[in-house]
């Protein structure tokens, strides 16, 4: 997570009675971490500490450095929890109440924290998760796992489930910093609120209560590239999540859930990420024990003719984005960045399968 700066440490243990002369010995504020108390004890050592001024270098303020942007390898696709989260995300997840959107995330989860099939699909490294639930009970949550085949001897320390505490909101400073702490300790790569109006103190209706959350907490995770994934209920008349409209300001994606033929289908309506799928169905299968499995891919138009492309120009399989999109346009045959990337993953999928 990034580093508290020195001012900030100075003003916490101000605000906890620690004068700057060193007539008193640094106090440790409730919620600081080791780290910024051992700056805090640092600073106020010698008992000679003045305030410095901030300034950008004092708070890490610094533009990108474009030679270094420029060269820097970027995956095509890259998920912590596919097809929902990509790596280092925010995601907003909406739905109607006992649709089963906190039974989906739980699924998720443990899965991949666990090291199983995420959703039906091929089993990944295992990854840490927060997971801070407000709603449920410990009876509630024994059932649950329990259906989706879980028990004592499945290992599941990787899978941090924080269920009912006394968590600061986190659309406020403390909220931030105790979260940061969490995430720090337990490495993880993932952080689920579950959800979001139980997490934070003002008006779910009040645009400010959303950017200050953002401020303390959404922006903290960004910068140290931990993702997350808040789950919410619909507004009233259906069609965007319940509240202001400032939650869709700060995400990277929205999907919103409907029950579809007692399939949970989502349908993204916002993203800044053009490789997510525009929508995901998820069919909950109970035997031999509960799960959710993704079902086939809902493919950009333009895809199975830009893949059948791609194979005629001899285009590795393996090929980049801007090595395909390169070899079109050689040939006068610009697609768009969304449908290329589409493509390579089609042909990635047809070379495993027989394509349809």
């Amino acid at each position: 997570m990034t580093a508290v700066a020195p001012e900030k440490v100075v003003e916490i243990n101000r605000r906890a009675g620690v004068s700057a002369n060193g007539n008193r010995p640094p106090v440790r504020p409730d919620g600081m971490n080791d780290r910024d108390w051992v700056k805090a004890q640092l600073i106020y050592a010698d008992g000679r500490y003045e305030a410095a001024p901030v300034t950008a270098a004092s708070l890490g303020i610094v533009p990108i450095d474009w030679p270094t942007f420029w060269t820097q390898e970027r995956p095509e696709e890259d998920w912590t929890l596919s097809p929902i989260v990509p790596r280092g995300r925010q995601v907003a997840f909406y739905a109607d109440p006992k649709l089963g959107k906190s039974l989906l995330a739980l699924d998720g989860c443990a899965a991949a924290s666990t090291g199983r099939s995420v959703f039906g699909q091929e089993p990944g490294p295992v990854i840490d998760i927060v997971y801070i639930d407000m709603e449920m009970t410990e009876d509630d949550v024994f059932e649950r796992l329990s259906d989706l085949g879980y028990g004592p001897a499945d290992d599941l320390s990787h899978f941090h489930y924080y269920l009912l505490q006394n968590l600061p909101p986190l659309d406020q400073a403390e909220g931030g910093e105790v979260l940061e702490e969490i995430v720090l300790a337990d490495q993880a790569s993932l952080v689920v609120l579950d959800t979001v109006a139980r997490v934070v103190s003002g008006p779910e209706s009040d645009a400010d209560t959303i950017r200050a959350f953002y401020r303390h907490t959404g922006r903290r995770l960004k910068q140290a590239g931990v993702g997350l994934w808040r789950l919410d209920h619909v507004g009233h008349d259906k069609s965007h999540q319940r509240g202001t409209s400032a939650k869709n300001d700060d995400v990277d994606i929205i999907f919103k859930a409907t029950l579809v033929d007692g399939k949970v289908v989502l349908h993204r309506t916002h993203t800044r990420i053009p490789w997510v799928p525009a929508s995901a169905t998820f069919t909950r299968e109970e035997e031999p024990y509960l799960r959710h499995v993704l079902g086939p891919e809902a493919w950009p138009a333009g895809t199975k003719d830009t893949a059948e492309l791609l194979d005629r120009l001899d285009v590795l399989s393996d090929a980049t984005a801007a090595t395909a999109m390169k070899a079109l346009r050689a040939k006068g045959l610009g697609k768009r960045r969304t449908v290329v990337l589409a493509a390579l993953k089609y042909r990635k999928m047809a070379s495993r399968t027989t394509r349809p």
